[in-house]
């Protein structure tokens, strides 16, 4: 007799194919997680008319992900419509675990359970940190701390940023983001095209695309040919204010912005810069950055909090003051003139990369899973560190 699989509730704030880190990694995770045994029942918010209608799901490489549409913004719809799809799943399901990919869908996971007896995972991924921690948020917070059986975060900083002031006790469990890419090339600094600067990713605001600007007009003219954006703004505001600041700069003839990629374009396009540079000022870990690493290239960035947690400044990346400008000026140009460093730092975040290992990754929550399905209440098995 087959045993039956344990049914997971995993709302998540972004999924496939939405673009950028956070749909990246839910994505990966829940495929993890489905590949583990688990029945896999993916809640997403997308942009749309809120329906009263019952949302038909559509089945993705064994997951059944449930798009539910919010209203034409997303990011400020009160998520009303995701907790009664919640419930209702739950009322026809029973779901044995809930997991809110994203704080705000941990939130609706603790309004959308109609039973409190079920293990809640909330995972803080970014930004999403930096907003829940503001003053306004204590009360949302504090309401989803305490229905939380594990706090898990890409980044030991965003636990402090978090828990701090907040008197409720809390597990948490640090899980490193990992990569995979599926390409066997690798960055050669004899084949890229010369002096050209790069990112990429969905440029919000954190990403402080500016900065980047701001450090390429910088940089020396016989050292530097092209900056590459690879992705895209995440709406025509954002767009518009970079592209006047561009014009600013008198950068049009030298500034390529491609729009988002599929995987093999990405690729192709990072593997023709001399540098990858991220200067956002706000991160879990990026899956950009690591994408950068698992091909081999030379990388500045930013010193965000936790990035400590990954990196090793001058071993893997050269790290930078956040929106220091002349810092980054100066990291990117020292690559720029010097074979040794780029290919040591080359070097460096293959070996960053090597580390972060999907399997690792999997190990880990697929552990965590299967002990809080386990216990009904909160446990002290998560003392153990994992890093």
């Amino acid at each position: 007799m087959l045993q039956q699989k344990n049914k997971i509730c995993f709302a998540a704030g972004e999924f496939f194919p939405m673009v950028g880190g956070l749909s990246k990694s839910a994505t990966r995770i829940a495929k993890m997680l489905s590949s583990s045994g688990f029945d896999i029942h993916v809640i997403v918010p997308v942009e749309g008319k809120i329906s009263g209608l019952k949302i038909v799901p559509e089945e993705m490489n064994g997951l059944l992900v449930y798009r539910v549409p919010v209203g034409n913004d997303v990011q400020k719809s009160n998520g009303s419509s995701l907790i009664k799809v919640i419930r209702q799943l739950d009322k026809d399901l029973n779901f044995d675990l809930f997991h809110g990919f994203f704080l705000p869908m941990a939130y609706a996971c603790c309004l959308g359970m109609n039973k409190i007896n079920r293990p809640l995972i909330s995972s803080v991924r970014g930004s999403d940190a930096k907003v829940w921690a503001a003053p306004a948020m204590k009360n949302l917070l504090k309401l989803v701390l305490k229905k939380t059986n594990c706090l898990t975060s890409v980044n030991n900083a965003l636990f402090s940023k978090l828990l701090k002031a907040r008197k409720v006790d809390v597990d948490t469990m640090f899980i490193k983001n990992s990569i995979e890419l599926k390409s066997d090339k690798k960055w050669d600094i004899h084949k890229m095209s010369s002096g050209k600067i790069g990112t990429l990713g969905k440029f919000q605001k954190c990403k402080e695309i500016d900065v980047l600007l701001d450090s390429y007009k910088e940089i020396d003219d016989n050292l530097k040919s092209n900056l590459t954006l690879i992705g895209d703004f995440p709406n025509e505001e954002l767009k518009s204010v970079n592209k006047n600041k561009i014009k600013f700069l008198t950068l049009q003839e030298e500034i390529t912005l491609t729009g988002f990629l599929n995987e093999k374009k990405v690729i192709e396009n990072l593997l023709d810069l001399n540098v990858f540079v991220s200067t956002s000022s706000s991160e879990g870990f990026p899956n950009a950055l690591l994408e950068a690493a698992f091909l081999g290239l030379p990388i500045v960035v930013a010193a965000f909090d936790g990035i400590e947690d990954y990196c090793e400044n001058g071993k893997n990346v050269l790290i930078v003051p956040i929106g220091d400008v002349k810092a980054t000026t100066v990291a990117i140009s020292s690559i720029l003139t010097n074979i040794k460093l780029a290919n040591k730092l080359s070097k460096g975040a293959t070996e960053l990369a090597k580390y972060l290992t999907p399997e690792t990754e999997k190990q880990q929550w697929v552990h965590l899973y299967k002990n809080l399905i386990g216990n009904d209440s909160k446990t002290n098995f998560l003392k153990e560190q994992y890093v």
